[in-house]
């Protein structure tokens, strides 16, 4: 993925999800049995989506929290507990787990030793087909080649 859809996609997380954090504060709240009646249930099931599938642990730690501090996670204070334990996981879900699951480069290509078939490995080569080559390594084409220059330059 390029780096700046990254950018754009982790500002755009970031700006929705404290603005659903934010929102309960300044818009009033009360307690009822539908949460979509306002503000803080509208923001909890924001939340909820935006943090998807870590925010299903956020269910189970308002158990705990339940038990630990002895808040009702359906009242507006548990809810907004459970809004910032939602925005907590839905943070270590896309900026720390994610990244380093898909921090792969697709350009690189690991190759271990027993993952090439035995048959894709090349022969080695016989020493009898480098025997045209001299001494020095030249060709009987550059032999010819120096052997001419050598005659036009009265060298010889």
């Amino acid at each position: 993925m390029p780096e700046k859809l990254k950018f754009r996609l982790s500002s755009m997380w970031l700006f929705v999800s404290i603005f659903t954090i934010i929102l309960p504060v300044f818009v009033p709240s009360f307690s009822s049995s539908n949460p979509t009646t306002n503000a803080i249930g509208v923001a909890t099931a924001a939340m909820f989506i935006l943090s998807f599938p870590s925010s299903l642990f956020g269910l189970v730690a308002m158990m705990f929290i339940d038990i630990i501090l002895g808040m009702n996670p359906n009242s507006i204070q548990g809810l907004y507990v459970n809004l910032l334990v939602m925005f907590a996981l839905g943070l270590a879900q896309w900026f720390w787990i994610v990244p380093r699951i898909w921090n792969r480069d697709p350009a690189t290509v690991e190759i271990r030793a027993g993952w090439l078939p035995r048959q894709a490995l090349p022969k080695p080569i016989p020493d009898d087909i480098f025997s045209g080559y001299d001494a020095d390594g030249r060709t009987p084409v550059e032999c010819v080649i120096d052997e001419e220059q050598r005659v036009k330059s009265g060298s010889d």
